[in-house]
């Protein structure tokens, strides 16, 4: 097992977040539960179904004690927001997936969903700017390289 995981590499200066593609072996190799593997790789997939933008997923297991990871994602309106985080709670919710609590669905601002070891972070672009998550949580871990783009 790895040590300091690599889940997306730091965005560079000129390049989009999501970018970077990982195979589904890599992934494999940098999230060791096999359990949060399957459900990033379900999460995932749901995003982009939902046309969300700028995925990202953070390793924060060792900063945070509310979960392992983090996805955060944007979408271009409020009503964008909520139709991503309804997308995606529907969809667990039928595939057997417990989902701990929603926040801020009525508004679409920020929703957030909890699925327990994997929190889910729906933004508009400008309160995504505004409190920018990315930087709060790698800021302190820039020398670990826990930040990771999905494909």
């Amino acid at each position: 097992m790895v040590n300091k995981k690599q889940i997306f590499p730091k965005k560079p200066e000129n390049q989009n977040i999501s970018e970077k593609v990982f195979t589904e072996k890599e992934l494999d190799e940098l999230i060791s539960n096999k359990s949060d593997r399957r459900l990033v790789k379900k999460i995932y997939r749901l995003l982009q179904d939902a046309k969300a933008e700028e995925i990202i997923l953070i390793d924060v297991h060792e900063s945070s004690n509310l979960a392992d990871y983090f996805f955060i994602c944007e979408g271009r309106s409020q009503l964008h927001c909520r139709g991503i985080a309804e997308n995606v709670a529907f969809h667990l919710k039928h595939q057997g997936e417990i989902n701990l609590g929603i926040e801020g669905e009525l508004e679409g601002n920020w929703v957030l969903l909890d699925y327990g070891s994997i929190i889910i972070h729906v933004f508009h672009p400008e309160v995504r700017k505004y409190y920018n998550l990315e930087e709060l949580h790698t800021h302190h871990q820039e020398n670990d390289a826990k930040k990771t783009t999905l494909p």
